[in-house]
């Protein structure tokens, strides 16, 4: 997606956070309690609900939710709770369109498949009614095709192209309540989520994955690594926000017991591990953790830039949870000063005459 709120590019949605708005959006009041937000989470993500990761990661798909104004959530520090990260008292679902009566005469007239049964009796828009016309004529087709091929599963970008004429439709479309339970899923389309391609070297046979959310910063900690890994095994690149999506394919490496982010001090640098967290441990992976000894040979090199706006001081608070707790403190205050710090002041120099950055890899 181009979209953007402030500096922050918005990629496709995550499936737990698909799943978590499709619960949000389905409960029959505009106006969330937290009791109402926690029981929703917990049936996105009953691995990870109630673990001790499961405030970081609901914390984590609230902030992708809210950057896709699909749920607002306080903005005052009385909206919070006092554990950190902090959770919201409560949030806020935008109201949506209500069904006209041309919809009902409309729906009324269609003969739908199995699969869509519950489309007769559900409230819709004209917009999901359409949307469900067009998946119904698919579902009709399809299964007169002869051959059957209609019905293989295949990427879901390459199903919506089919249905939609558009690659993306399904993307946006799994954000809305017609993915709520009991409704549509891709299985029945007969489509899958593909996750982007993971691009790494292979530098040791430990078990640590460290990931690099740079390239220049991926080729100087690569070539360092190359003469003495530790217990690194995979130097992975990042990407950028690509990287909250092909998370899952560290599935596919041998060996991981534990996987390891650095990233540039910005807002962008820490909701990508945070989000990418989330993905991890609802695939079965170790949680995303902070490169500790690389961050802190940052702050060290503070060679300060400047951010493209200031940060409010509880998005600062709710940001920074992430980090050590040893280092949250100063990089807060880089981010209220409006400032960021580039994970390329840590260069190749720097990573071969300061070995301190080792000590937790």
């Amino acid at each position: 997606m181009t979209d953007s709120v402030g500096n922050l590019e918005l990629s496709s949605l995550s499936e737990s956070a698909a799943y978590l708005v499709a619960l949000v959006n389905s409960a029959a009041e505009r106006r969330l309690e937290q009791s109402a937000i926690l029981s929703a989470f917990a049936r996105a993500c009953p691995g990870t609900a109630g673990t001790v990761h499961g405030r970081r990661v609901l914390s984590a798909l609230l902030d992708e939710l809210a950057d896709h104004a699909l749920v607002q959530l306080p903005k005052g520090r009385d909206g919070w709770d006092d554990v950190q990260p902090p959770l919201p008292r409560w949030l806020r679902v935008p109201s949506v369109s209500k069904t006209d009566v041309n919809v009902e005469r409309t729906r009324a007239q269609v003969l739908w498949r199995r699969e869509l049964n519950w489309a007769a009796s559900e409230r819709l828009t004209g917009g999901q009614l359409d949307v469900l016309k067009r998946i119904n004529r698919w579902l009709r087709d399809t299964d007169t095709d002869g051959d059957g091929a209609g019905r293989t599963i295949v990427p879901m970008r390459e199903r919506s192209l089919e249905i939609f004429g558009d690659e993306k439709r399904l993307d946006a479309l799994l954000a809305t309540t017609l993915f709520a339970p009991g409704r549509l899923t891709l299985a029945a389309l007969f489509a899958e989520r593909i996750p982007p391609p993971l691009a790494y070297e292979r530098v040791g046979t430990g078990g640590i994955v460290l990931v690099i959310e740079n390239s220049d910063t991926f080729e100087s900690v690569r070539t360092a690594l190359t003469k003495d890994c530790g217990h690194v095994s995979y130097v992975v690149f990042g990407g950028g926000h690509a990287f909250a999506a092909s998370v899952t394919r560290i599935a596919a490496l041998d060996d991981v017991t534990d996987i390891a982010y650095y990233g540039d001090l910005d807002r962008d640098g820490l909701i990508i591990p945070q989000r990418a967290n989330a993905g991890a441990l609802s695939a079965g992976l170790p949680p995303v953790r902070p490169a500790h000894g690389l961050y802190r040979l940052l702050l060290r090199r503070n060679l300060r830039g400047r951010s493209l706006g200031t940060m409010p001081t509880l998005d600062v608070e709710r940001c920074v949870s992430w980090l050590p707790e040893n280092i949250r403190q100063p990089v807060a205050e880089v981010f209220l000063d409006g400032g960021r710090l580039a994970q390329e002041a840590t260069g190749a120099v720097m990573l071969r005459h300061d070995d301190s950055w080792r000590a937790d890899l």
